[in-house]
């Protein structure tokens, strides 16, 4: 569902997996790769209002990590990626204004 999102929103510059950690860059421009620090603060801020409790990494505090649990159900997977999809495009719109 990452990669489906980072086709929707050009707000996510890479997805990066090293084994079940996965880390979302944000950028304000996909071809300069300007990181998007505050857009990904304000996605984490909308993501823990929507019940979904994630951290920022990344020396330029400007990726979104994951680290999903292994007893995590295929529904509580979906309820959480919901919640920060609509943080994500919410975030998108209004860098796009």
């Amino acid at each position: 569902r990452l990669e489906e999102m980072k086709k929707k929103y050009q707000i996510i510059g890479d997805i990066r997996v090293l084994g079940a950690m996965i880390g979302v860059e944000f950028v304000k421009d996909r071809k300069t790769k300007e990181p998007a620090a505050q857009a990904c603060h304000d996605i984490l801020e909308l993501a823990f209002k929507g019940g979904v409790k994630i951290y920022y990494c990344g020396s330029l505090d400007n990726v979104m990590r994951f680290l999903t649990p292994l007893v995590v159900t295929d529904e509580q997977m979906n309820e959480g990626l919901d919640v920060i999809e609509k943080a994500i495009a919410k975030v998108n719109a209004e860098t796009l204004k």
